[in-house]
């Protein structure tokens, strides 16, 4: 520890606050208004009445998100309102900066330990009499203000850049989700309409027969089981698997060859992806099996992923949005001839293979810097900024 700092009790440096209002005509804070990691404010600063009981705040206090510790919700409000009663308004004693004390709950090593010590399994709410128990460094106010200074410049940096991270990452996806619209909006000469069934040598649902689904002795074998989930976080070739069928498994399915264009019906409709392996998928899952002779692998599936948010919007209107084969009965699709086919797959593939690119660097970068923020939460408060 640092020459001047002090080890103290939280609650010796600071006080749990509950002034409880009810129906406020003043600014809302419920955790829904608090961005997690970050510290901000999502909300309005409208006057709400709400009918429940409210804690009030003002500048003085930071306001910390007691249910679900792990989601890290703290705020420091520049305004005088009324909170959720699942919110702690902090008041620091005159020894104690605010700031100061935001960013010391915001580090990970304080969400781990009051998430460590909350009670209740299913939500888990922070222990406010354990967590003002807990040891806090204090250093002098003058060496308070210098570290909160750093910290603020530095954040402030930080937030810019992976702003700019995002949109970036925003921008490579949107250059290439508008190309490959208009692939298929600008139709040339010799492109004709026809239906999914029309090129495809199998064309039909997955099967998983067997009640209940959940059965262990159908699972563990030998064969790659794909679900809705799988496809939908695959970017374009589902190249591994989570779950397998055993030989009970296969025999109340289908396994289905390599380079299967695969469209989600149910949860997450019409998303695509072609299988890297022979693999088995449950009802909720349509397989097309290509004809070579009519359509590329690669061009169905890029096709589809163009006209996703149509189909999407086909199985709208049930309680449940979902599609099924009749979706496709009279959907018709523009395919040029299959060397036109073969052109463009390679064209959309050398784009998707740049967007990966651009998108793992931008997702570097944002990684990086989320890392440093830890890094300087942690120098912060051993005493080493």
């Amino acid at each position: 520890m640092k020459k001047g700092w002090q080890i103290k009790r939280l609650g010796e440096v600071c006080i749990l606050d509950k002034v409880q209002d009810a129906h406020v005509d003043l600014p809302y804070v419920g955790l829904e208004h608090i961005e997690s990691n970050t510290g901000r404010f999502l909300g309005s600063l409208d006057p709400v009445t709400v009918k429940s009981s409210t804690f009030r705040f003002s500048r003085e206090h930071v306001l910390y998100g007691r249910l679900r510790p792990y989601l890290n919700k703290v705020l420091l409000p520049d305004f005088v309102g009324h909170c959720s009663t699942e919110i702690f308004p902090l008041k620091p004693n005159h020894d104690l900066q605010r700031e100061f004390l935001f960013y010391w709950l915001l580090r990970d090593a304080t969400v781990e330990q009051i998430d460590a010590t909350s009670t209740g399994a299913r939500m888990p709410r922070a222990n406010i009499t354990t967590v003002l128990g807990f040891e806090f460094p204090l250093p002098p106010l003058p060496e308070q203000r210098r570290i909160v200074g750093i910290l603020d410049e530095t954040f402030e940096g930080i937030a810019t850049a992976k702003a700019n991270a995002e949109k970036n990452l925003q921008n490579a996806r949107e250059i290439f989700e508008s190309h490959l619209n208009e692939v298929f909006a600008k139709k040339g000469e010799g492109w004709v309409e026809r239906k999914l069934e029309d090129v495809a040598m199998t064309f039909g649902r997955g099967k998983s027969k067997h009640r209940p689904r959940n059965e262990p002795k159908l699972y563990g074998g030998k064969y790659p089981f794909i679900q809705t989930g799988d496809i939908r976080n695959a970017n374009h070739f589902i190249t591994e698997h989570s779950q397998t069928y055993s030989e009970a498994g296969l025999a109340q399915s289908k396994l289905w060859p390599k380079g299967t264009i695969c469209i989600t019906i149910a949860a997450n409709i019409a998303e695509t992806a072609v299988l890297g392996f022979d693999a088995c998928f449950p009802d909720s899952v349509i397989g097309v099996v290509a004809n070579p002779r009519e359509a590329e692998v690669g061009f169905i599936e890029y096709l589809l992923q163009s006209f996703k948010a149509h189909i999407q919007a086909l199985g709208k209107g049930s309680a449940q949005a979902n599609i099924n084969m009749s979706t496709f009965e009279n959907e018709r699709f523009p395919f040029p001839p299959v060397a036109e086919q073969r052109q463009i797959v390679e064209k959309l593939d050398a784009l998707s293979a740049e967007t990966r690119r651009l998108a793992a660097i931008y997702s570097r970068k944002l990684a990086a810097l989320e890392a440093l923020k830890k890094s300087l939460l942690h120098q912060a408060f051993a005493g080493e900024l």
